[in-house]
């Protein structure tokens, strides 16, 4: 990180220059953490729209970013937001179901977050074939369809790993 100097002698002025760069280097400090925080949550962005891409369902799932100044730097969010489903068995949000997955078949192993967040396979409600190879189920134009289920792609959990990744880059992209 580039180090900024401040100068200045002890004579009346002088200390107003001197308090005039601190203002300076606190303004340029605020627009920099906002400038990080825009950063890290488009880094994320990008790699959670890759992930929702990959899923049949991703159509169904909105992702934004929501970015608040804070007195002490600044806030970033990245809000993903899925379709919510019902049907005999319960209601399933399409989010969960492209983050964590549903059924063996596309899914040998439980997203890294699903225990601490309390899903994976076979954790949906009403799920009873998670570890089946496939069934089937009534659609919503009311016909019989076979699947596998749902492969995990992860939007959220790869876009946290990628922020994580990225972090000290972009932190010295920024404030350099």
């Amino acid at each position: 990180m580039a180090k900024r100097v401040i100068r200045g002698n002890f004579s009346s002025k002088g200390i107003q220059d001197i308090i005039n760069q601190l203002e300076q280097y606190k303004v340029d400090l605020h627009r920099k953490a906002e400038l990080l925080c825009q950063r890290l949550a488009e880094a994320g962005q990008t790699v959670a729209l890759q992930s929702i891409n990959e899923s049949p369902l991703g159509k169904t799932i909105t992702l934004r970013v929501e970015m608040e100044p804070r007195k002490e730097g600044c806030k970033a969010m990245l809000v993903a937001t899925g379709q919510t489903k019902s049907n005999d068995y319960g209601t399933i949000n399409t989010l969960l179901l492209v983050e964590f997955g549903a059924g063996a078949f596309y899914n040998p192993s439980d997203n890294p977050k699903a225990g601490e967040m309390g899903y994976g396979i076979g954790t949906f409600p009403g799920q009873i074939h998670a570890f089946e190879d496939g069934w089937y189920y009534w659609g919503e134009d009311e016909k019989w369809h076979y699947t596998h289920g749902t492969k995990a792609t992860m939007p959220m959990y790869n876009a946290s790993v990628a922020i994580r990744t990225q972090v000290a880059a972009i932190t010295k992209e920024v404030f350099q």
